[in-house]
């Protein structure tokens, strides 16, 4: 024998010892391969015909599919936006003073009128009883003026004179009343009062803001959308509306206003919508998520797994009688897991998800979907040889995950 047969048969020997050995050490390898035989043996039964075990079936390629199915929820668009009071008003003092009394607690609800604040006003009252006491004597002096004047007593200028001391008493009285209720701060509409600095015995001047005063009864919200949509957006517009520090829960409102332009630097349009907020719960400043729907055609919904790229575009396989039909679709947008697309389909059609490595044109499948076995995850990495969890499928046979 030469030393070349002999070498090569050292060589064979080595690979079966070791071959041996690993099989030895590595039992679920057996396990293994029974499974994948098996699934080849049921993959070959279902499609009529022999083949290779693994690879083909009957001369057909085992895929895996999914139906095709109808898009009914229309396009929405989502938008961030930020709530804002119905009406909102900072208040402050319209004359500088020393506070005397603050009449409201920090969030609370106050009615429309009531009083918020007062500032000493002593000075005031007493300006106000001065001139209701001169009010009182201008009048007694105009009806004297005018008893005499019926007897011709006293002459038209006499009379006249006590009539202009009558209204300019009035005049003086309203001043020192207007004054008066300039001491007090009060509420300008119904609304939530919001936090204050301000405490008994501060000295505050008309710059000096005291507290935000919220109507919540309607909150606001200001965002933008892209311009495309500006031609289907109009005033009523249903929207519903989710609050980050609200999870779960859902509000409804409507467009309420429509910016007169778009922006030209961000080529979005500024909306406000309002929402009802009986419960309060909205405050101003929160973000506010804000969802448009906006009614379609019946579209298609594909697995994204099942859309295909090539030099003239994005494609799915279609089968059709039991063969691969190339099918070609236009994306018209992406959801989680699924792209609505428009092409060559149906409803209910089904389009392969995995496998479509070996397809072309016309090519046989067989849709293994439904078979038992072929499905089967890998077993976990973290499992003792010999567990009953059946491996995934391997080799040119197995259905390959299409990338998409």
């Amino acid at each position: 024998m030469s030393v070349l047969k002999q070498v090569l048969v050292c060589l064979v020997l080595i690979a079966a010892a070791a071959v041996g050995w690993y099989a030895y050490q590595n039992p679920h390898i057996v396990g293994f391969a029974r499974e994948a035989a098996g699934s080849a043996k049921v993959a070959t039964e279902a499609s009529g015909g022999g083949g290779i075990p693994g690879l083909l079936s009957g001369n057909a390629v085992n895929v895996i599919t999914a139906p095709v199915k109808l898009d009914e929820g229309g396009e929405t668009v989502a938008a961030l936006g930020t709530a804002k009071a119905a009406r909102s008003v900072t208040l402050y003092p319209e004359v500088s003073g020393i506070v005397a009394e603050v009449l409201f607690r920090p969030g609370e609800q106050i009615g429309e009128g009531a009083p918020l604040l007062r500032l000493q006003d002593d000075e005031q009252r007493v300006a106000v009883d001065r001139a209701n006491v001169a009010l009182k004597q201008a009048r007694s002096t105009l009806e004297r003026s005018q008893a005499l004047a019926k007897s011709k007593t006293i002459s038209t200028v006499a009379l006249s004179d006590a009539e202009t001391a009558v209204a300019l008493a009035e005049i003086e009285l309203r001043g020192a009343e207007i004054e008066l209720r300039r001491r007090t701060i009060s509420a300008p509409f119904a609304g939530v009062i919001g936090l204050t600095d301000v405490s008994r015995g501060d000295y505050v001047t008309t710059s000096l803001p005291i507290a935000t005063l919220d109507d919540l009864s309607t909150v606001r919200i200001g965002f933008e959308v892209p311009e495309r949509w500006a031609g289907r957006i109009a005033e009523g517009h249903p929207i519903a509306a989710t609050a980050q520090a609200l999870p779960g829960a859902e509000f409804a409102g409507r467009i309420a206003a429509i910016d007169n332009r778009i922006d030209a630097t961000t080529r979005t349009l500024r909306l406000e919508a309002e929402l009802a907020n009986e419960g309060r719960a909205l405050k101003a400043g929160m973000a506010i998520g804000v969802g448009l729907t906006f009614e379609t055609d019946q579209e298609l919904m594909v697995p994204s797994l099942a859309v295909q790229w090539d030099r003239s575009g994005s494609f799915v396989w279609k089968v059709a009688d039991g063969a691969a039909r190339r099918a070609d679709v236009a994306i018209v947008r992406r959801h989680s897991g699924v792209v609505t697309v428009r092409g060559d389909l149906a409803a209910d059609d089904r389009v392969v998800v995995e496998g479509t490595q070996r397809l072309r044109e016309g090519a046989r499948v067989a849709d293994v979907t439904e078979l038992p076995g072929i499905l089967e995850s890998a077993p976990d990495e973290d499992a003792a040889p010999g567990d009953a969890g059946a491996p995934a499928m391997s080799g040119a046979g197995a259905p390959q995950r299409a990338r998409s």
